[in-house]
């Protein structure tokens, strides 16, 4: 039998490279990154949420830049336009107490001022914009800040803005009570007819997963796939090759080393998956995932996901629940569908597709090699092809935010093409699975072309591989093995 004899190569190659200083160091930090960031990510925007920037005259908020610059900065007022009233710098004034004042100097010795102190300072400007008529079209608030307030002065204009706002609300007639009900936020949105209306958080989810996945599935594969052909070169160069096989045959040699790599990054792909379920399940109480879990149980939200999946539409207002939290609800109802069991299925095939077509290939350059100096050359035609595969992979993704965050379904050519294309589909695929931009009959077929071509490739190396890994001239290039593959 051409391969006998490798599982014995399998095991060795396995064993040697799990044992390895690096290799344990290495997954020790990948496992504290992504532990790190999975926790960020589920408390890190419960964290931010809780704390109201808004209210920025509590004496006690903890304590950041900008509030510290409500406690301790002053501001100076020039309102040429007199637009603010007495009540609304009264309330200035109740923001910053004594620190509020209405210069007597002009506006350019109040900055001359602030170019030297030290002290947190801001110059606030109040001027109109007019037409050719004359009339007032809109107003200008411009702050001149000295270096210690840098950071304060958005929130500054912000406060100033809305005081304008509500100003020329209650100038046109507004009473005050009424001021509170017109302080709405309107938010636009578009859904292709057929389409799915995503709401905000789906949208980012759709948009940023395609490629988040294409890069570490090309990380994975990629980089696996060259440590096959460099244990194969390293093995030839240095004779050890000679010595192994006299006790097994030179197609085993190949098949154990690329199995042998392919259950490493195997492996290693689903501890981090493992490592990420397991911190976010450990964070989760003290993060948006609980928050959502309880939202679930919520049975005027679980009748409003019902009826959402029979109308395919968002869902409306619940009593006592707020539209961030209906967003966050339904954003965890639509991702656990993704994890259905033919498409974690689907998703290990390509991965171990996509792992065997860029290997074989990079066997064939290792064993191509009489000189490791001549390694890197050798593998230059196989780097382009992997960083094509995964641009190819990726850039269309951002070409077609639109259409991912609205998820109406389309895809562009560009899109289309790297779902077939088997130097691109292992790293399209997976995250296109996710989103649902394909359907299950075009992701069978993207498959099936994949494993078409991971058996032509394995072809090649059963005809030439015995030949090429005996080779000790000049490195023999890619186009001379395919003629060795055509003549045999």
């Amino acid at each position: 039998m051409r391969a006998k004899g490798w599982r014995n190569v399998f095991s060795f190659t396995f064993l040697q490279y799990i044992k390895t200083k690096s290799f344990i160091v290495g997954n020790i930090i990948i496992c504290v990154i992504v532990a790190a960031i999975c926790v960020l990510t589920n408390v890190l925007p419960v964290a931010m949420s809780g704390s109201d920037s808004s209210d920025v005259g509590d004496e006690n908020d903890p304590g950041t830049e900008v509030s510290d610059f409500f406690k301790a900065g002053e501001v100076s007022l020039f309102d040429e336009v007199e637009i603010l009233a007495k009540d609304d710098k009264s309330t200035l004034s109740e923001i910053f107490k004594d620190r509020f004042s209405e210069p007597q100097s002009s506006l350019d010795d109040v900055v001359e001022e602030l170019k030297t102190t030290e002290a947190m300072k801001i110059a606030v400007q109040i001027t109109a914009r007019t037409d050719k008529d004359g009339k007032v079209t809109g107003y200008e608030v411009r702050s001149y800040y000295s270096s210690a307030a840098k950071g304060s002065v958005d929130e500054l204009n912000g406060v100033v803005e809305e005081l304008i706002n509500r100003r020329i609300l209650l100038n046109a007639g507004v009473s005050p009570e009424k001021y509170e009900d017109t302080q709405v936020s309107v938010f636009t949105s578009k859904t292709e007819a057929g389409g799915k209306n995503l709401n905000s958080i789906q949208g980012m989810i759709n948009y940023a997963l395609p490629m988040l996945v294409s890069i570490v599935l090309f990380m994975f594969i990629f980089t696996y796939g060259s440590v096959v052909a460099q244990s194969i070169a390293t093995e030839k160069t240095s004779r050890v090759m000679e010595l192994l096989l006299t006790s097994v045959r030179p197609l085993a040699v190949v098949i154990g080393k690329v199995l042998a790599m392919g259950l490493v990054s195997f492996l290693q792909f689903f501890l981090m998956i493992g490592v990420g379920a397991a911190s976010f399940a450990i964070s989760s109480p003290f993060g948006w995932m609980s928050k959502a879990a309880e939202l679930l149980k919520n049975p005027e939200i679980q009748d409003a996901l019902s009826q959402m999946g029979q109308s395919g539409g968002t869902i409306g207002a619940v009593a006592g629940v707020s539209s961030s939290d209906i967003e966050i609800a339904q954003t965890m109802n639509e991702f656990t569908k993704v994890f259905t069991p033919f498409n974690i299925a689907t998703i290990i095939v390509i991965f171990i597709l996509g792992f065997l077509f860029f290997s074989l290939i990079a066997a064939l350059i290792g064993a191509s090699v009489s000189r490791m100096e001549d390694l890197q050359a050798a593998m230059s035609p196989y780097s382009l092809i992997g960083v094509f595969g995964m641009y190819l992979a990726y850039f269309p993704v951002i070409f077609n935010a639109d259409a991912l965050q609205s998820g109406d379904g389309s895809v562009n050519p560009v899109q289309l093409f790297s779902y077939y294309c088997p130097i691109s589909s292992p790293f399209a695929l997976p995250g296109a699975v996710m989103v649902g931009t394909i359907s299950p009959m075009n992701v069978l077929i993207s498959v099936l072309v994949l494993a078409v071509f991971v058996v032509l490739i394995a072809i090649v190396v059963s005809k030439v591989y015995e030949a090429i890994i005996l080779h000790n001239g000049n490195r023999i290039k890619f186009g001379d093995i395919i003629k060795m593959a055509v003549r045999k």
